[in-house]
């Protein structure tokens, strides 16, 4: 009867573990050194070393792979420049997005409006702490706020919506009413806070942060710019769905600037009132047009979807959602953990469940994902589903140093896809700059022969898995 064959131990002197555990140590540092700044499969892919960026741009480097070195004499390459990488990087992309995809979608994140004044979530918490001032003239009233209720590291603290949620949680245990002993120096006088003024007041902050966002230059709209760009399609083609995280108004003012007419669920009545149906409909030319029923849909028309809310929407009393300029109570979804929770209500849940069923149309769908961080667990889950279960699905991630240490676990997941499969692009880029570079779009493809639509109720529908 044979004998069981054991491993063979090796062992190591302390000197050879220490070292072996220094290499590895030093390979993962000059990884680290390393970051994409785009990535479509194996062929197409660009990274930099040591980069520094300014305001969302590459700013320098000191060297870089997947752009051609340049011979500056004879067998001496030359480190490209800025400028030739830049160009490379959008050579490739426009490659992508070149072609005619038939069902084009786009997911907003908070990254589009900070090129018009908007703020991230780091930006939300220093005009917040800015708001709330320091005590004694030191210490950071708002961070002493944290401390007093247990907040993890709230030192460090930058993102609001976790600490709303925080404070949220601690509010449900400790009652609304919480006396804090943090204080904050009013024209001399000395002012107390409770809890619930605190989280009314930063809740307040985000809308009047929003509500400032104006568009300074006209001619420097990128939502002007974009949209401009990807309506230029073919009619018969589903319409453009734009889904948007953002409260403010800046694809609807971008829409009157272009004389484009928006579908947002809204009736064209007055008061305009909100109901799911107004989706299905689409606007068509009749009187006087000579072309066939098939081609008369006029042009310059997208369906907007605001999953968290609008700044101009208003709940009345009856229940009717209704568009409202200068509402002091708008219906949106601040940012903390109960949105999920809030999600499922109306009119929040028929849009998303409306994100959700076109993300799974299984017929030449592209989803552009602009300034999205990948932070909301739900809208991450539907993109993935997405993507490891419908096979006519492409997905496009244009996000300003996509590839830094601190990007989270979902965003990683899909770099790591992009690096096999083509089917994926990530590209480090402002919505500003990728607004200005987006291709011009194929209007008809050259060897697809893609199904005639048919017309259901009021609306051109493609067949759907379920």
């Amino acid at each position: 009867m044979s004998k069981d064959i054991q491993p063979k131990t090796i062992n190591q002197s302390p000197e050879l573990v220490e070292k072996n555990q220094a290499n590895t140590s030093s390979d993962s540092e000059k990884e680290k050194e390393w970051q994409y700044i785009l990535v479509n499969g194996q062929s197409r892919q660009i990274k930099v070393k040591n980069p520094e960026y300014k305001k969302g741009k590459l700013n320098s480097f000191e060297d870089v792979k997947g752009v051609p070195h340049k011979q500056d004499e004879p067998g001496n390459l030359k480190t490209p420049e800025l400028d030739d990488v830049e160009e490379q990087k959008r050579k490739f992309y426009a490659d992508f997005f070149r072609r005619p995809f038939k069902n084009l979608l786009v997911l907003s994140g908070a990254g589009t409006s900070v090129d018009v004044g908007g703020l991230t979530m780091s930006g939300l918490w220093e005009a917040a702490e800015n708001e709330f001032g320091v005590e004694d003239g030191k210490e950071s009233v708002l961070r002493n706020i944290l401390k007093e209720i247990n907040y993890p590291d709230s030192e460090n603290a930058t993102n609001l919506e976790s600490v709303l949620s925080h404070i949220e949680g601690y509010l449900k245990f400790s009652g609304e009413e919480k006396e804090l002993k943090a204080i904050k120096q009013v024209n001399k006088a000395v002012k107390s806070y409770n809890l619930k003024e605190v989280r009314n007041r930063i809740l307040e902050i985000i809308k009047e942060r929003i509500s400032k966002i104006s568009i300074k230059e006209p001619n420097k709209f990128p939502h002007k710019t974009f949209i401009q760009r990807i309506l230029r399609r073919k009619t018969t083609n589903p319409r453009v769905k734009i889904f948007t995280l953002n409260y403010d108004t800046l694809f609807e003012q971008a829409a009157v600037a272009l004389n484009a007419v928006v579908i947002d669920g809204f009736s064209f009545t007055h008061p305009r009132t909100f109901s799911g149906r107004n989706f299905d409909f689409d606007i068509v030319q009749r009187e006087g047009s000579k072309l066939s029923e098939e081609d008369n849909f006029i042009p310059n028309v997208f369906h907007l979807y605001k999953l968290h809310g609008s700044l101009d929407w208003r709940r009345e009393g009856d229940g009717r959602i209704i568009i409202k300029e200068n509402e002091e109570n708008p219906l949106i979804i601040y940012p903390r953990d109960a949105k999920y929770e809030n999600s499922y209500e109306q009119p929040f849940f028929e849009m998303f469940a409306r994100f959700q069923r076109n993300l799974r149309i299984n017929d030449d769908t592209l989803l552009i994902c602009i300034g999205y961080s990948f932070s909301d667990k739900h809208v991450n889950a539907a993109i993935l589903e997405a993507l490891n279960q419908n096979p006519g699905f492409r997905l496009a991630v244009i996000l300003p140093e996509f590839d830094k240490d601190e990007t989270n676990s979902t965003l990683k997941e899909i770099r790591d896809q992009a690096e096999q499969s083509e089917r994926i692009i990530l590209v480090s880029e402002t919505f500003e700059e990728f607004a200005k570079n987006f291709p011009e779009m194929q209007v008809y493809p050259n060897q697809v022969n893609y199904q005639s639509n048919t017309l259901i109720g009021n609306e051109r529908h493609q067949s759907e898995p379920f």
